[in-house]
């Protein structure tokens, strides 16, 4: 039943992303026409961003793994350790994201966009 819908889902999310690159595209275009140096509107937050998506991830990926661990075992019943051990270590490793960017020595004035 589920493969009837991701072909046509895959589908869709194909042209979105072709629109919107396309679109993004046109307009870096635009700006380099105008003279704009496009590298101001780069965002000094989106290595911040994908340590957080990695950490939490990985948090998540070990949560399943020992939930499954724990329901093997008999330790917990099986909707609970999957539940309990997913949140609790996607919640440690936001946590732990949080105090990294924290530490992170970058100087986020330097790199952010001026006004034109």
């Amino acid at each position: 039943m589920a493969e009837g819908i991701l072909i046509p889902l895959g589908f869709f999310a194909m042209v979105v992303a072709i629109v919107y690159l396309n679109i993004r595209k046109r307009e870096r275009m635009m700006l380099l026409e105008r003279g704009f140096d496009i590298d101001k509107f780069h965002k000094p937050e989106d290595n911040m961003l994908q340590l957080k998506w990695g950490m939490l991830l990985i948090g998540v990926a070990i949560g399943l793994l020992l939930g499954d661990i724990f329901a093997s075992q008999g330790l917990l019943e099986e909707w609970v350790s999957y539940f309990s051990m997913t949140f609790i270590f996607g919640g440690i490793a936001l946590l732990a994201s949080y105090f990294v960017g924290k530490k992170c020595p970058e100087n986020h004035k330097d790199n952010e966009p001026t006004s034109m």
